[in-house]
This record gives structure tokens, sequence and C-alpha cells, in this order.
């Protein structure tokens, strides 16, 4: 399939799905949540004019944010602190100006909270997601036959929570992370002579994805570490060198106003936002993170496993990228399994790994190639061409093994919707309990 039907399938599911979840009321409100207060910078820049948001909290919340926003007044300045970044909202911003002319083409009150900038910002993150997958298709349609590039983006689209994300809970960070974690990765495997326009993209990337969730920084870094080392030594390290000094310095400018934010609220240019909650990382809960009820990524979403054992098997042009996927995936698991709330609050699935998936498409791809063969190399190390009857078993087990996966996810995750499942805290109990169990 073409990247543009690949795209408009998924764009029908995810636009079917957000229909359904609004129209039928069994989500509140976009703006809910942790989504408020990455969002809440819009209204608050734009309507009130306000940086400090003290005009957005008289007039939404009586003067005070609920501490569920979690958005604090600093100890030492009584100024307004939002526990989450500023890149939600500069990407959310073009979709906040068609919902203002909307509501000024309404007559309604332009308060930014009206249901054209409810929608707005909930079809933002649906539309991160397409952009995304129209990044993923280009990456992967490289490296792999289009079938196993379309096979891949649906697996990882009905497979996984990324349906969720871009739907139920399309308001939160995670959408637009993944969305900017594909464009880097293709930006990457596409990087070319052009050294400085390349850097400047690949910087602004980096920047944005700092300023969404300043841990995802840790992406970057570890792609950036093994060009380096790849290169270093080589006649390519000059050119390589001065891409990542140029996307550093770019990226670094692009987090500026992330520090000012920081230091007109508090008087110092980096802090922990979340003050006394944060990192507890001699008892980090990996076993939970990943194979727990509660959120375990792998519970939820075992079709990833295939994603993780693919690394093995990825293509000669992206072996070296083995190392770097390995690593984020290994320090994210860490940081996760280590913050205070290692569940990440309410979600389908495990929310904090929507961001890096990805790096999990590559493997899903590479596993999906050398199961099924590479159409492009019919060569003696492509052991599907020379003994295709031996793994034709292998084929179909995995083919059904991915349609069952997905179906279940897709049904697991209406089964959230509907409040058959809990949305934290699931038990073992809990869950044989709702177990197929119809809404």
């Amino acid at each position: 399939m073409s990247r543009r039907r690949v795209v408009g399938v998924a764009a029908l599911a995810c636009v079917a799905g957000y229909v359904y979840v609004y129209a039928s009321g069994r989500a509140g409100a976009p703006i809910r949540s942790d989504a408020f207060s990455y969002y809440v910078y819009l209204p608050a820049w734009t309507l009130y004019h306000d940086p400090t948001l003290e005009a957005v909290a008289a007039d939404c919340c009586g003067g005070a944010f609920p501490t569920w926003t979690a958005i604090v007044r600093w100890p030492s300045t009584g100024r307004w602190v939002d526990a989450h970044p500023i890149g939600e909202a500069i990407l959310i911003a073009p979709f906040f100006a068609a919902a203002h002319a909307l509501t000024r083409w309404s007559n309604l009150s332009p308060d930014g909270f009206n249901l054209y900038y409810q929608h707005g910002a909930g079809l933002a993150g649906l539309s991160y997601v397409l952009v995304g997958l129209w990044f993923l298709h280009r990456l992967l349609s490289r490296h792999f036959s289009e079938g196993v590039t379309a096979a891949t983006l649906a697996t990882l689209l009905f497979g996984t929570s990324l349906l969720h994300y871009a739907t139920y809970d399309s308001a939160w960070s995670h959408a637009f992370s993944f969305a900017l974690c594909a464009a880097l990765l293709e930006r990457l495997d596409a990087h070319d002579a052009m050294v400085h326009q390349t850097g400047i993209v690949i910087g602004l990337i980096v920047g944005l994805i700092a300023l969404v969730r300043h841990t995802n920084v840790i992406i970057p870094i570890c792609f950036f570490a093994a060009m380096a080392a790849r290169e270093f030594g080589t006649a390519r390290w000059p050119t390589t060198r001065q891409l990542i000094l140029t996307s550093a310095i770019v990226a670094a400018i692009v987090f500026t106003p992330q520090l000012w934010v920081y230091y007109r609220a508090t008087g110092h240019w980096l802090i922990s936002a979340y003050g006394e909650l944060g990192f507890n990382f001699r008892s980090p809960h990996v076993a939970d993170v990943l194979v727990g009820t509660q959120k375990g990524l792998f519970f939820w979403a075992p079709v990833l496993l295939l994603g993780v054992a693919g690394l093995a098997v990825v293509p000669p042009a992206l072996r070296w990228w083995r190392a770097p996927a390995l690593a984020v995936l290994a320090v994210d698991t860490y940081l996760i399994a280590s913050w205070w709330d290692w569940q990440f609050g309410g979600s389908y699935g495990h929310r904090g790994f929507v961001d890096v998936y990805p790096i999990f498409a590559v493997g899903l791809a590479s596993l999906f190639a050398r199961v099924f063969g590479y159409p492009e190399r019919r060569d003696a190390d492509t052991e599907m061409e020379r003994s295709p009857g031996r793994l034709r078993p292998l084929r179909v087990l995995l083919c059904v093994s991915c349609i069952f996966l997905c179906a279940l996810s897709v049904f697991q995750m209406l089964q959230y919707w509907h409040g058959v499942l809990p949305i934290s805290d699931t038990t073992w109990a809990q869950y044989r309990a709702a177990f197929l169990k119809v809404w």
C-alpha cells in the first residue's frame, strides 16, 4: 500500500474512534487531567496575555489551580509553576488558532476552553499520531517492502495503546512525542551531504522533543552517541561532527523559552517542576512496568515483544541503530520504573512508552521482513528464500498471533473506555474477572 493509503486508513480508524469516544460520552472534554496543564499556556499567553498563569487561575478556578493540574505555587516566589513543559502547547498552536477563528465566527466567548478549543486540542493529538505514522512509513519503506511496512504500522496502531492516544487521550503529550520520535528517526536515516540544512531540521526536532517531555532527550543523545562512535576516525567524521554540533546548537536555542519560563517563575533556570516528587533510583519497579498487571508494557501490548526480538535481525543499513535503540529502551524503562508514580496514573497500558513506539516499529518490521523474506535481497543470507517450506508454519503462526493480539488490544481498549477495566492499579484477579467481558 502507498503511504497515502496507509495513513488514510489509519486516519479513518482514528477519526472513527475519536467520534465514538465523544459522541457516546465515554470521555469528558479532551482538555482534562494532564492535558490541561500541557495546554494551559496557550490561553494564558494569547487570550489573557499573562505568562504568570494568574489570570487563567482566576477565571477558571477561583484563583487557585486544583492539585490534579500539577500547577503549584513556587515556595520562594509565590508564582505558579506548571509541572508540564511548553512543547505540546507550541505544537497545538495552529489548531488553537483555527479554534479561535471558529469561536469568533460563532460569536462565542473566546475563553480558551469552549467546544472549539477542546476539540482543536483533541484533534491535534490525533493529527500528530498520523504525522508520526507518515514519518514511520517514509523510514520503513526505504528498507522494507510495502507489505511489511503496512503490516508494521497496522500492528503498531491496533496492537498497542497508540490508537487510544490518538482518540480517547489524544490531548496528552504522548501523541506529540510519538510524532517527534518518528520524525527524528526518519531524518537521521535520511541525513545527507546538506549538513547545515539537515542539522537545523534535526535540531528543531530535538528541541521540540525536549520541550514536550524533558526526559525524552535520551533519544537523540543515544543516537548521536552511536553516530559519533560509528563515524569517529573515518572520512565521514567531520561531516557527522558538524551535523551533531549544528543540531545541538539549534536544539539549545529551541529549548531556551522553557528556561525563561522557569526563571521567571522561580528565579532559577533549571528546576524540578514536580517539587519534592521525583525519582527513586534505588528501588525501580522494573518488573511492574514491563510485565505487571497494573501497567506492564508487555502485559498490555505483548506484540511489542516481537519488536524487541526484531532488533536482533535489522537489515544491514540499520544495524548501527541496534545499540542506541536498546540503550533508549533500557534507560527509558529505568527512568519510568524509578518515577514516584511509576504507573503514570490512569491509562490504557503504560503510556510512558508510547513516545518510543517508533523504535519498536523498526524491530517489528525487521522481524516481519526476516520471516517473510526481503523482496529486495535475494542472496545467500536470506534464509527465507532458500527454505520457504520449512518456515511456512512460522509465517502462519506470526500472522495468527499478530491478528489475535491486535484484536485483543482493541477489545481491551474498548473495555477500558467503557469502565470494565480499572484506570489504574489493576490486579490479576480484576483482570481475570474482566477478561473478554463485554461492557
